[in-house]
């Protein structure tokens, strides 16, 4: 997504399909996309601060490391794209909305981020943050969240039952009416020392 693919006076990209794009590390700040497809482009460690995303999807991509600053992501889907280490807590709060499937996103961090029924479909999470995250209604379908941190986070009604790893404990995080798995809930007993046979 250098100059010429992206010309300055391009303020709205709109309905465009980009595939095979490699802008590793490169500055693409304030741009602006509305329902555009990103196929297999590499984007990792790019700076997309303050660039809006707005119904778009990104297909089996790369933006490990991506710095999102300011960045708005509205109805963005991810598919199977690598998402490693990438900060979404400091992205733009106003309609933030992600869904994201089949995408390793390890070590992300979500903390602070208003996120309520966003879905996670066989993601990996390990050690991803999500302290003091709104995620009511939030559903993690066949996910890893081994060392993942929950502290502070509101888990209202999300359905954890087919996670793995996940160690949260009861005492400092929002679980009314969420759905565990019987082994997920026995998890929750850790905590305490409790030990079931």
């Amino acid at each position: 997504m250098a100059k010429d693919v992206f010309p300055p006076t391009d303020r709205i990209i709109e309905d465009r399909v980009f595939q095979q794009l490699m802008q590793q590390g490169a500055a693409l700040r304030e741009l602006r996309f509305e329902q555009c497809t990103f196929e297999r482009c590499d984007l990792s460690s790019a700076d997309l601060g303050r660039s809006r995303f707005t119904e778009c999807t990104f297909i089996g991509c790369d933006l490990s490391l991506v710095k999102l600053v300011g960045a708005s992501l509205q109805q963005v889907v991810f598919r199977e794209c690598k998402l490693m280490g990438v900060d979404f807590s400091v992205c733009s709060e106003m309609l933030f909305h992600i869904t994201s499937v089949d995408c390793p996103m390890d070590h992300a961090v979500f903390e602070k981020r208003v996120m309520p029924r966003t879905r996670f479909t066989r993601c990996s999470l390990q050690g991803a943050v999500f302290e003091e995250a709104d995620l009511q209604d939030a559903v993690f379908d066949d996910c890893d969240l081994t060392d993942a941190v929950f502290a502070g986070t509101d888990l209202r009604r999300a359905d954890l039952t087919t996670v793995r790893g996940a160690r949260i404990d009861p005492r400092g995080n929002d679980l009314r009416g969420t759905a565990f798995s019987v082994e997920g809930a026995l998890a929750l007993l850790s905590v305490f020392g409790v030990e079931v046979r």
